[in-house]
């Protein structure tokens, strides 16, 4: 392992699969770039409003109200940390959105989400864009159209990622 990423998970609602395994897929998928993944915290957080999150157009660097609110609660999380906020559903509905306030590194995951939005919502958050090939983990098209599980991360992925500032050497 070359680098590392704190991932600190917030629980608003239970995911339909649990949360050790959406994590060991991550970490499966990342591994392959050289990329480990700590769970540093699970919290479970009781904010019945933003269970069901706005998440707007879920755009990089415009974030609503609610985004805003909920991404206020970093108890226990470094700066360079990375949370995941496990919510019931967006609104508009998505499997994740990645979009988060400045300073406050983090995602949106669904309780619906596959095994491998996890990977795919911090992929965003640390630089990576959607790609049009189901074989990779930032497919636009759906992490439930992955046809090769665990799906890929391409060089140029790999080397956005461990160029982040919230990937750090162990």
């Amino acid at each position: 392992v070359r680098e590392l990423v704190h991932l600190h998970v917030k629980v608003l609602a239970t995911p339909n699969i649990p949360v050790a395994t959406m994590i060991a897929s991550m970490q499966q998928v990342y591994q392959t770039a050289g990329i480990g993944v700590i769970c540093a915290s699970v919290e479970s957080l009781n904010l019945p409003d933003l269970r069901d999150l706005d998440v707007g157009s879920c755009v990089r660097g415009q974030t609503t109200a609610e985004q805003d609110l909920l991404f206020a609660n970093r108890n226990n999380v470094g700066a360079n940390d990375v949370v995941a906020y496990l919510v019931r559903s967006t609104v508009p509905p998505y499997n994740g959105c990645a979009a988060h306030p400045a300073g406050r590194p983090g995602a949106v995951v669904v309780q619906g989400a596959t095994t491998w939005t996890f990977g795919h919502e911090i992929g965003h958050v640390l630089g990576l864009n959607h790609v049009d090939d189901n074989d990779r983990l930032m497919t636009g098209n759906g992490t439930s159209n992955i046809t090769n599980p665990p799906p890929n991360l391409v060089a140029t992925e790999v080397t956005t990622m461990i160029a982040s500032n919230l990937t750090d050497r162990p």
